[in-house]
């Protein structure tokens, strides 16, 4: 069900979701049981929010900021996105592609772009009682998360 593909460290993990075929069905079922992929990942994520994007066919990006009390996985559904990820101390350039997935610990910066016939789904987990807060300035995320 869930291939990890590279694992930076226990903030980012890329993976890949194996769909499904029955024989004389049509289609493929990709099993989004939450439960089991983060076990597989050895992560925590209480999912709190969920939403996708589509309509996504543009070189223009999304995102630029960081989550400082959230954690995401992204799920690409449909197409490929490009995913540029900054820990403060290292940057992470990806391609993700459909049933490809990927788990974004808190206090990452996140960019994504180059979005060809794209969907793609989020699970957020937002610590318990409190609002999501983010940061979209790039200088003060780096003042913030430099060691």
């Amino acid at each position: 069900m869930v291939e990890i593909i590279k694992k930076y460290d226990e903030n980012i993990i890329y993976f890949r979701l194996n769909p499904i075929t029955s024989i004389n069905k049509p289609g493929q079922l990709v099993d989004l049981t939450l439960s089991q992929i983060c076990k597989k990942l050895n992560i925590y994520f209480n999912l709190t929010k969920c939403f996708y994007i589509n309509e996504l066919n543009s070189h223009k990006s999304r995102g630029n900021h960081s989550n400082n009390n959230a954690s995401e996985i992204l799920f690409c559904l449909q197409g490929t996105f490009e995913l540029k990820l900054n820990t403060g101390n290292k940057s992470i350039h990806i391609h993700l592609k459909k049933n490809e997935a990927i788990f974004i610990n808190k206090n990452i910066w996140i960019e994504f772009f180059n979005f060809e016939n794209c969907i793609i789904l989020a699970f957020v987990d937002i610590d318990f009682n409190e609002e999501k807060k983010s940061c979209y300035e790039f200088e003060e995320f780096i003042k913030m998360n430099k060691n």
